[in-house]
């Protein structure tokens, strides 16, 4: 249904009667809008992902003059991007630009990304914006050629050289480690995003400074590339507790995956916080949830998306960042998953 539709005129009502809800109830599920349980949300934004419906979020009517700017992300069902978007729309609308909001879907999707690439490059937006989206390097030069101005979420060029907001991803894993040394642990497991992102570079090198400060060799038996989802967190923390020598302590390279580490210790018949230390990245709300609550570092989702709508109406008006690449903070959330070392 989804390939059928993708590209054709759908509509929020469309929408509405596949998932079996109200176009009101669409709506809320697309600004983030109380009112709806977490099942129903979920729903509602798988149905958008999978007819490829674009929805405008911002004032119905905008202002003759008034900008229209495109967010480009690879999914929008976590509350990873939740978040993300959350920051983007109020920072449109408190500078009075209309937002499109575009999903590649949570797999690669050539049609789909070549569809909206044609929508971008047809004058109906004036800016993008990009959170980790898939094929990176073909988008970025698609923008070039059609000469818009564009800002990158959570992500950054090897150069630099790139406007992009991201948070100090290798401090917070190396604040991350420090936390886990100062207990006692020494043999700490590491679980990567998908490399091909600067944030999971960022992230492993701040895994690799925790162990050059205290002279730890780098051990790449200790090391399992993710993608982000459950599963591979799953896996992977089977795979390191399958070790001769398993770790004593795991940092995950965000929630989500730590959500999968946490069921293998379970179905390891280990304890959370007792046997296994376990970190994770992000502080997203089921991070305080589960049991035992995840220590996690915290990025600040909503405020990248934020600064990264201003940076892009900076560029609107022609005038220089001050920095392409703007760091926002990150802070270390202690909770209940980490302890000193067994038997220390």
């Amino acid at each position: 249904m989804g390939e059928q539709m993708a590209g054709s005129n759908v509509t929020i009502a469309d929408v509405a009667e596949i998932a079996g809800v109200s176009k009101m109830s669409v709506s809320r599920a697309i600004n983030g809008q109380p009112g709806l349980s977490e099942k129903t949300r979920q729903r509602i934004l798988a149905v958008i992902e999978e007819i490829g419906y674009v929805p405008t979020i911002g004032p119905k009517a905008r202002p003759v003059g008034s900008k229209l700017v495109a967010l480009l992300v690879a999914g929008i069902t976590t509350t990873y991007m939740g978040e993300i978007i959350r920051g983007v729309s109020n920072a449109a609308e408190r500078l009075n630009y209309g937002l499109m909001l575009y999903s590649q879907g949570e797999e690669r999707n050539i049609h789909r990304t070549s569809y909206y690439l044609s929508l971008l490059g047809s004058n109906q937006v004036d800016g993008v914006l990009l959170v980790v989206p898939h094929d990176y390097e073909a988008i970025i030069n698609d923008l070039k050629q059609h000469e818009l101005p564009y800002v990158i979420i959570d992500h950054h060029s090897k150069t630099g050289n790139e406007p992009s907001v991201t948070a100090t991803n290798r401090k917070g894993v190396l604040d991350a480690m420090r936390h886990l040394l100062a207990l006692g642990h020494r043999r700490i497991g590491f679980i990567t995003g998908r490399m091909e992102i600067t944030c999971a570079h960022d992230r492993l090198q701040g895994y690799r400074d925790g162990l050059a400060e205290v002279g730890l060799p780098f051990d790449p038996e200790l090391v399992r590339e993710g993608d982000f989802h459950q599963p591979s967190g799953f896996q992977s923390t089977q795979a390191l507790l399958q070790l001769a020598d398993p770790p004593t302590a795991i940092i995950a390279s965000n929630d989500v995956m730590a959500f999968g580490a946490m069921d293998a210790i379970k179905a390891a018949g280990l304890v959370v916080g007792r046997d296994v230390s376990l970190i994770g990245f992000d502080d997203i709300l089921m991070a305080s949830q589960t049991y035992p609550p995840l220590t996690t570092v915290r990025q600040p989702l909503a405020a990248m998306g934020e600064t990264a709508m201003e940076m892009l109406v900076t560029l609107f008006h022609g005038k220089p960042v001050l920095s392409p690449r703007r760091e926002l903070g990150t802070e270390l959330i202690v909770r209940g998953s980490t302890s000193p070392v067994a038997g220390r």
